[in-house]
């Protein structure tokens, strides 16, 4: 009788282990698709900033993403959302 319930403690020690193993995989594979998104959408401002840049507008939305460019001198601000994102210095 005692070995039965040392294989049954065993066997629950294994599936909390599995589970915890199991569930630390996949909050990596979040945080890991999280990080991919983001760095998307950080590619497609710059994709919009550079057409914004190429069209000589002072602004431009496409595919969500809206960025404005504001030239100061030989300054030229990237924004989006409301931040700078990159400042680029004209020669």
């Amino acid at each position: 009788m005692t070995s039965k319930a040392y294989i049954l403690l065993e066997s629950l020690i294994a599936l909390g282990l599995l589970a915890t193993i199991t569930l630390l995989l996949l909050g990596q594979i979040s945080q890991g698709r999280q990080r991919v998104r983001q760095e998307f959408e950080q590619q497609e401002v710059l994709n919009v900033a550079t057409m914004a840049i190429q069209t000589g507008r002072e602004g431009l939305q496409l595919n969500g993403q809206q960025v404005q460019l504001v030239q100061s001198g030989n300054l030229l601000r990237i924004k989006h959302d409301g931040e700078i994102v990159f400042e680029l210095i004209q020669e």
